[in-house]
């Protein structure tokens, strides 16, 4: 009883997620979508709530230490609960297609949430293996959701192959690590140091198939190759749920495994990630910068944002891994708020397409200012979060040495903004497409308004939430480690 009270939060999710599958007469999407946002608060109510309350509480394990709860699992808990709510709201708001009526949506959506939360706490492999792959059968899923649509089934099939072949090689990389260690738990990782001596070639290959299964989670290039079809095909909350919430439990999973189980010594993985970094925040942006289509944009987007949060691991320090965590929270908003953007200018136009974009600012001025502002902080502009995650991303890179790190970082920051300039420009300049006012949608709104407010939030009164990191960290900083304390 008390392994499975450590889990409630989970079982929460799985058992609701049940309850919406067999109960028929639940058909309203409105009641649908506020039960689905109810279990979501429930779940963090009961299992993140009372512990956050006891700041300094000591981690706790369960199922023979398979499964642990800590400062950082719970930070990023929270936070993938956020995404998963504001997934919901943009699935209420989504006009376009009636995929916010079906309950079985909703029910993939929270056993895709339970298994995200089950990731960030694992710490035996054999589970981070199954958490996995239930997180990525559900992502097949809800991309391919709408059967009738050709796009969405070829971003699915193609998400299926490249997510077939990453999890053989990471499934690989895990039975090496076994044969290496004769362990499966995160701390005979450590195992790895004296392998690394007498069997180097081994010890590379399981580190190269385990970073190359995460690789694909994370869209690192050249692990990405799946993700602009994948985005584009499926429904924009989709879009704007895969591009959320597997990102941030990839990264903890990261964090998990590297800087907590590998040591750095043992086959150089911070080079590795440093250099999946570079070409990740390099191909991502350079690839946007010619799309039309504003989704397939995210996409190619948030594959350098990603390279930009991997510097933040490859520097392998506890500011490099509190500034992934700062800036984990400044994507959440940021990129929520740019796929809602979508959301609401599709259902007027039908299009997601530059041009749908086209003289916004004339027809709804609030919805296009809340756009702009996500837009802005993707760009990296001051004062809002994405600018300062960035900022302490590329410091922590300085920190550890890694000037090339940070200063091709800030160069493609500076690519960046043309592209999303570009769908500033529409809204502001261009003549209007339609005259038509866009449809309400409260959900919709609300989302864009709580993005927008959380990015001048964490932009301007950083303090609290850069100590929230500091106190989620699993690493001990030493004195000098962290420049806010």
């Amino acid at each position: 009883m008390t392994d499975l009270s450590s889990i409630f939060p989970e079982l929460i999710l799985a058992a609701g997620g049940m309850i919406l599958l067999i109960l028929p007469f639940l058909r309203s999407g409105r009641l649908l979508g506020l039960i689905t946002l109810a279990l979501l608060i429930a779940a963090f109510d009961a299992g993140l709530l009372p512990a956050l309350k006891t700041p300094g509480a000591a981690a706790t394990y369960s199922f023979s230490g398979m499964l642990v709860q800590d400062r950082f699992s719970q930070f990023f808990q929270a936070a993938i609960l956020l995404s998963s709510a504001l997934a919901v709201l943009s699935v209420m708001g989504y006009a376009r297609e009636k995929v916010r009526s079906r309950r079985e949506f909703y029910s993939l959506l929270l056993f895709a949430t339970a298994g995200l939360l089950l990731v960030v706490r694992a710490r035996h492999l054999a589970l981070i293996y199954l958490s996995i792959e239930l997180i990525s059968v559900l992502s097949y899923l809800l991309v391919g959701f709408n059967k009738r649509d050709e796009f969405a089934i070829e971003g699915a099939l193609k998400y299926f192959l490249f997510g077939a072949l990453s999890t053989g090689a990471m499934l690989y990389g895990i039975t090496l690590v076994y044969g290496l260690t004769g362990r499966m738990d995160l701390a005979g990782l450590a195992g790895l140091a004296k392998t690394a001596v007498t069997m180097p070639g081994l010890t590379v290959a399981a580190v190269l198939l385990l970073s190359a299964g995460l690789a694909f989670k994370l869209a690192l290039a050249p692990f990405h190759m799946w993700a602009p079809d994948a985005y584009e095909g499926a429904s924009t909350p989709v879009a704007s749920f895969i591009s959320m919430g597997p990102k941030l439990a990839a990264f903890a999973l990261l964090a998990r495994l590297f800087l907590l189980g590998i040591p750095a010594a043992a086959a150089g993985w911070p080079l590795l990630f440093g250099g999946l970094a570079v070409v990740s925040m390099t191909i991502g942006n350079l690839a946007a910068l010619g799309q039309t289509n504003v989704k397939r944009m995210l996409a190619y987007s948030s594959i350098a944002h990603a390279g930009t949060m991997a510097i933040g691991i490859a520097v392998a320090t506890p500011f490099g891994l509190a500034a992934v965590m700062y800036y984990g929270l400044a994507y959440l908003l940021m990129n929520a708020a740019a796929f809602a953007g979508v959301i609401a200018v599709a259902n007027l136009s039908g299009r997601e397409d530059l041009g749908a974009f086209a003289g916004l600012s004339r027809r709804e001025p609030a919805m296009a200012f809340m756009i702009t502002i996500a837009f802005l902080s993707l760009a990296g502009i001051p004062p809002l979060a994405g600018f300062f995650g960035k900022m302490w991303i590329f410091g922590a890179a300085l920190q550890a040495g890694a000037v090339g790190l940070a200063v091709i970082g800030a160069v493609n920051s500076v690519i960046s903004l043309y592209y999303y300039a570009r769908v500033i420009k529409a809204m502001y300049i261009e003549p209007a497409a339609t005259p038509a006012r866009l449809p309400r949608s409260r959900s919709l709104r609300l989302a864009l308004a709580l993005c927008a407010a959380g990015l001048f939030l964490l932009g301007l009164w950083q303090g609290p939430w850069l100590d929230l990191t500091a106190r989620s960290l699993p690493l001990t900083p030493k004195a000098g480690d962290l420049p806010w304390r």
